[in-house]
């Protein structure tokens, strides 16, 4: 608790950032973490951020009954950091409980710690806990992008690493420590342990600035490179689909996409069953997809979000112009 004149003290809500490269895993494990929180009956709200639709990851959220603010446009670290502030500014979040944000995953999470800590909208928040999510699989296979995966470890309270049941041994080995010698006092924790941490400090709320550990001071903010400048600047593009497609033309038509995209996500129907919509995920340079079901969602918007380097916007438009519509059951019901 903080103290204020007259004497007062303010309990501060525990701020929770989760951070990490682009299809690393951040809204899988946040979903967990959601689920892992209502079993131990520990309030939040959340906040997504995304290239220009962040509806896509927040219509995977609110299916589990939660209340999602988006945040569209680019990172909350640069061109989103007015309209995250306000945000942070205005959202209510249940008392005894935590905010949850999930980051951009091309976010420089340094800058955004840097603003958090400055800025008077944060004042009735802790100094964030950061969960820094590292894919075991893609970890440093990024070329151009390896140092901004880095440094998204460099300032973490908390590490997850994610996709292990796709790595052997040795890799899993090697990328722990990896990540154990960027942050070395972060917590390796799943979404059940940091559900019982956030637990115990959401219910005591006594957790205060002084409380956290002061990695982020122990940095250098001015010699750093910012990453959303120059030619490795990431973009994106929205573009629309189908009503409904066949899985194998949606699949092709990711694998066929430019080498400067980096990952794609979306939502769809698909001709295999059209009564559920989907969230789908594709992930390079691996090339790989996946489908999710969203369930308790009634209309979708079929869309997909392309996130790169230098994206050939003209290219892409016209490969996803010619992804194929395909035909309705007969007795399908919207």
């Amino acid at each position: 608790m903080d103290a204020q004149p007259g004497g007062k003290s303010v309990s501060r809500i525990p701020l929770v950032l989760i951070t990490g490269f682009l299809g690393a895993g951040k809204t899988t494990f946040l979903r967990a973490l959601m689920t892992a929180l209502q079993a131990r009956k520990t309030g939040f709200s959340v906040v997504v951020n995304d290239f220009e639709n962040a509806e896509v990851d927040a219509t995977r959220l609110r299916s589990s009954d939660a209340t999602v603010t988006a945040i569209n446009g680019s990172c909350v670290c640069c061109s989103s950091l007015h309209e995250f502030m306000a945000v942070l500014g205005d959202i209510e979040v249940p008392r005894g409980g935590v905010l949850l944000v999930e980051v951009n995953g091309a976010s420089d999470v340094m800058s955004l710690i840097a603003a958090i800590t400055a800025r008077h909208e944060c004042r009735r928040f802790t100094s964030p806990l950061q969960v820094t999510v590292a894919d075991a699989q893609r970890w440093q296979k990024r070329s151009p992008q390896d140092e901004l995966e880095r440094e998204q470890v460099q300032t973490a309270t908390h590490s997850v690493i994610t996709h292990v049941e796709e790595v052997n041994e040795e890799r899993l080995a090697q990328v722990r420590a990896a990540v154990k010698e960027l942050s070395p006092r972060a917590v390796e924790c799943s979404a059940e342990s940091l559900a019982d941490y956030l637990r115990l400090v959401a219910a005591t709320t006594r957790l205060g600035r002084q409380d956290v550990p002061k990695k982020a001071a122990l940095l250098q903010p001015a010699m750093h490179r910012h990453h959303h400048e120059g030619e490795r600047a990431f973009t994106s593009m929205r573009v629309d689909l189908p009503f409904v497609v066949r899985r194998a033309d949606l699949e092709q038509t990711l694998r066929e996409l430019p080498e400067e995209v980096v990952r794609v996500k979306g939502l769809c129907r698909l001709a295999e069953i059209p009564t559920v919509p989907l969230s789908f995920q594709h992930v390079r340079p691996q090339a790989e997809t996946w489908f999710l079901p969203l369930l308790g969602t009634q209309g979708i918007v079929p869309t997909g979000v392309i996130i790169g380097v230098g994206l050939p916007a003209g290219e892409i438009s016209a490969q996803f112009q010619r992804l194929p519509a395909a035909d309705l059951l007969p007795d399908y019901q919207p």
